[in-house]
C-alpha cells in the first residue's frame, strides 16, 4: 500500500511538472508570436514607398483620415489604406493631421520637401525612404508652405462645389459657370468614356477626386480637360470590360456610385446598400434616397438643409416622386464608391439609415422595422 501511494504521490508529480512545462511552453509560444507580429508590422509601417520623384497630395480642412488613407492607396504613395489608419489611430494623430499642400520626394530626410526650393547639402547622401512612419510625422507636424497651384477634388464633391473653391483661389472668373460646359464639349477625346450619354448632358459624376496642379491662367476647358483626362487614365479598361459583363451601363454604375458616395461611409456598407438600391431599381421601387433631394434643391451638400416641403420639390432628381435613377450623377464619386456600385454584396434587407451619433449603417428587411429604427436613431 505504501509502495501504491508513493507510486501515486510520483505520477502526481510528474503530472504537475508536464502542466508547468505545458504553460511555460504556451507563454513561451505566445511571447514569440507576439514578437514577429510586432517585428511585421515594423517592417510594413517602415518599407519604402513607391514616390520616385516629387508627387503631390493634398489634404482638405475637416478630411477624415479614411478619405486621407484611400486617396494616398490610389496614388500608390502607400500599399494599404487601413495600415495606415492603424498606424495613425495608433500613435493618436488622426486629430493632428493638418489640412494643405504636400510635395513628397524620396530625397527628404524623415520630412517632405515644400514649394520653396530647400536643400540642405550638409544631408547629401542621406535619404531614408518615404515610409508610412514620415508620412504620418509630416502630414500631423503639417510644415507647409503657399502653393496657389494646388487644387484638390474630395470624395462626393459637387461641380458647383468645385466651381466655388476655384473661383476662390482665383483659377477661374468670378462671373464662370462650369454647368455650361457639356459632354459634347469633350466627347471627341473620349468617345469611350461618353458613349451613350446625352450630348447636352452635363460633366458631373467626371471631375475625378484628385490632388491638381493648375498654374494660374488656365482656360476653363482646359481645367475641365485635366480633370476628365484624369479620370479616363484612373478608369482602366479591366473596370469597362468589368462593366461590359453586366446589364448596367458605365453611366448608370458611376449615377450609382454617386449615390453610394453620400448615403454610406463604410466600404462594405456601401456594397450592401448598393444591392439593395439596384433591387429597387429592378423592382421598380422608388430608390428613395436623402441625397437626390439635397442635390434638386441645391446643388450642393454644404448648404443642404432639407425640410418637410424639400421631399415635395418636382425634380427629376427626387427619387422619391420620381422612379429610376437620377438623369446625371449627384457629385463626383471615388473608385471605392465605383467599385462598390460595380460590385454589391448581395443581402435580404431593403432599407438603411444612418445612425446620426456613430455613423454607422441600421438596415432593415421590413418597413415596420425601418420605422423603428427611425425612432431609435433619429
Amino acid at each position: 500500500m505504501a509502495e501504491a501511494g508513493e507510486c501515486g504521490n510520483l505520477i502526481t508529480l510528474l503530472n504537475k511538472q508536464q502542466l508547468t512545462m505545458n504553460k511555460h511552453f504556451i507563454k513561451t509560444s505566445l511571447f514569440i508570436i507576439a514578437c514577429i507580429s510586432v517585428l511585421f508590422f515594423y517592417i510594413l509601417v517602415n518599407s519604402p514607398l513607391t514616390c520616385q520623384e516629387q508627387c503631390n497630395f493634398s489634404i482638405t480642412k475637416g478630411e477624415n483620415l479614411k478619405s486621407i488613407a484611400n486617396r494616398l492607396k490610389n496614388e500608390k504613395y502607400i500599399t494599404s489604406s487601413t495600415l495606415f489608419q492603424f498606424y495613425v489611430k495608433l500613435k493618436g494623430q488622426e486629430k493632428n493631421i493638418k489640412a494643405g499642400y504636400y510635395q513628397f520626394t524620396p530625397f527628404a530626410p524623415l520630412e517632405m520637401r515644400f514649394l520653396t526650393g530647400f536643400r540642405d547639402e550638409s544631408l547629401t547622401g542621406f535619404t531614408p525612404p518615404l515610409t508610412i512612419v514620415n508620412i504620418t510625422k509630416i502630414i500631423t507636424n503639417g510644415k507647409l508652405t503657399q502653393n496657389n497651384n494646388s487644387f484638390l477634388i474630395t470624395e462626393g464633391e459637387t461641380m458647383l462645389e468645385i466651381e466655388e473653391r476655384l473661383k476662390e483661389k482665383g483659377l477661374i472668373d468670378s462671373s464662370s459657370s462650369l454647368k455650361n460646359w457639356k459632354v459634347e464639349d469633350f466627347f471627341s477625346e473620349h468617345s469611350t468614356l461618353f458613349q451613350n450619354i446625352a450630348p447636352d448632358n452635363s460633366l458631373e459624376g467626371y471631375l475625378f477626386p484628385d490632388s491638381y496642379h493648375l498654374p494660374q491662367g488656365l482656360e476653363e476647358k482646359e481645367i475641365l480637360s485635366i480633370f476628365i483626362d484624369n479620370f479616363a487614365s484612373k478608369i482602366n479598361e479591366d473596370l469597362f470590360f468589368t462593366v461590359k459583363g453586366q446589364k448596367r451601363s458605365f453611366y448608370e454604375v458611376l449615377i450609382m456610385a454617386s449615390l453610394l458616395e453620400k448615403e454610406v461611409a463604410d466600404e462594405v456598407d456601401k456594397r450592401m446598400v448598393a444591392d439593395i438600391l439596384w433591387r429597387r431599381l429592378d423592382t421598380d421601387f422608388p430608390l428613395q434616397v436623402d441625397a437626390t433631394i439635397c442635390y434638386a434643391e441645391f446643388q450642393s451638400f454644404k448648404k443642404c438643409s432639407l425640410t418637410v416641403e424639400s421631399f415635395k420639390i418636382d425634380s427629376p432628381y427626387n427619387t422619391y416622386l420620381y422612379k429610376g435613377l437620377p438623369p446625371t450623377p449627384i457629385n463626383n464619386p471615388g473608385i471605392e464608391s465605383i467599385q462598390a456600385a460595380l460590385n454589391p454584396l448581395e443581402n435580404d434587407y431593403w432599407y438603411y439609415m444612418t445612425d446620426q451619433k456613430t455613423g454607422k449603417t441600421i438596415f432593415s428587411k421590413t418597413f415596420e422595422e425601418h420605422s423603428q429604427a427611425r425612432q431609435k436613431y433619429l
